[in-house]
């Protein structure tokens, strides 16, 4: 049997840069075992999509190739969220929530990201235009290596913090 992780962000395919950080964390903290563990990323391209009709698409083209292949194969889907500015802005309170919604009614599990990703992995806000540039450096200096696994557990929103390892430790560890 396998496993196979779809994680869907909201970085777009060009950029990548949600990928970036994900995958660097999954090889920093986990032994996976490519051939029993499978990891999909799909890029929504800016969080409102989550729900549009090509990222459920593609979500369950990956879904039926995997169980394709075997049928005592799971996918699990992972939705990744920045939280923005929740605790000053109610509109983006009501975005998490929404989509929290959204992922616990179709049996998808939901990460966020305190305020956003590059606040958790860099420490800091980082300008759209930089997005890229600033996790491709992340990865080639292997700033991972500075990152503290705990922070990646939390429990609640929290700036700089994250519930990503929390949730990858169900499937990964």
């Amino acid at each position: 049997m396998g496993i196979q992780l779809i994680i869907c962000m909201e970085t777009n395919k060009k950029c990548k840069s949600d990928f970036i950080y994900i995958s660097r964390t999954i090889n920093q903290f986990y032994s996976v075992d490519n051939s029993r563990v499978r990891i999909q990323p799909v890029f929504m391209n800016g969080k409102g999509r989550y729900a549009s009709t090509g990222v459920i698409r593609e979500i369950n083209s990956f879904k039926n190739q995997y169980k394709a292949a075997s049928i005592n194969n799971i996918s699990v889907v992972i939705y990744c969220f920045d939280c923005d500015d929740y605790d000053t802005k109610p509109e983006d309170m009501r975005f998490i929530e929404q989509a929290k919604r959204y992922c616990s009614d179709n049996g998808y599990r939901f990460v966020w990201f305190c305020k956003d990703i590059e606040q958790v992995f860099i420490g800091r806000k980082i300008p759209d235009n930089q997005k890229k540039q600033a996790a491709t450096q992340f990865a080639a200096k292997k700033m991972i290596e500075n990152v503290d696994k705990q922070s990646l557990k939390a429990e609640t929103f929290q700036n700089h913090r994250s519930n990503l390892c929390k949730v990858l430790d169900e499937y990964l560890l």
